[in-house]
């Protein structure tokens, strides 16, 4: 209840205009249970994105662990994350809005980002070493996995361009694509 209502309050008003009232109001709870579990808005801000990261990873480990195939693997790593991102799209529009910036918060989120993103490069890597895709720049294409899919969702959804399996179709394309597929 605490995770939703803290990633309501933060992609509706911003990190700064958020409150813990607002928070433990929106969860349900009194305000000293949230006080209980967490000591300050950020401890619930990087509460957040550790566990909803989490879930993105063992949710990709648990998709791809049966396939062979490196570049089925990478687009079942798409497919989970634009779910996600569909699923939990206010979470995604929390960590977009909140990525830059030298504020402790937001260098905890790049923290815990590249635990991500490290998952995401070992997938990649496994591709290249299997001849499948271009060895070349895999940052950038570690950073694109999760930054283009991520952004043109949130965009597509809140601006209705598309159904979201349309999104996820073209996404996944655009990607496999932009990976450098042999």
């Amino acid at each position: 209840m605490i995770f939703e209502a803290a990633i309501k309050a933060f992609s509706q008003k911003g990190y700064h205009k958020s409150t813990m009232d607002e928070i433990a109001e929106t969860a349900g709870v009194a305000k000293g249970t949230l006080y209980y579990h967490f000591k300050s808005k950020e401890d619930i801000f990087k509460f957040i994105i550790d566990e909803g990261l989490k879930m993105m990873e063992e949710e990709i480990v648990d998709k791809t662990k049966h396939l062979e195939n490196p570049i089925e693997k990478l687009r079942m790593v798409c497919k989970v994350q634009l779910d996600l991102v569909i699923k939990y799209i206010e979470f995604f529009k929390t960590i977009l809005s909140q990525m830059w910036g030298d504020e402790e918060r937001q260098n905890q989120l790049r923290e815990i980002l590249s635990r991500y993103f490290n998952l995401i490069e070992g997938y990649i890597q496994e591709a290249v070493d299997a001849g499948l895709i271009d060895g070349t720049d895999i940052k950038v294409k570690v950073y694109n996995f999760f930054g283009v899919m991520s952004s043109t969702v949130v965009y597509s959804l809140i601006h209705k361009d598309k159904n979201a399996n349309d999104i996820i179709d073209e996404t996944i394309e655009f990607i496999m694509r932009g990976i450098g597929k042999k």
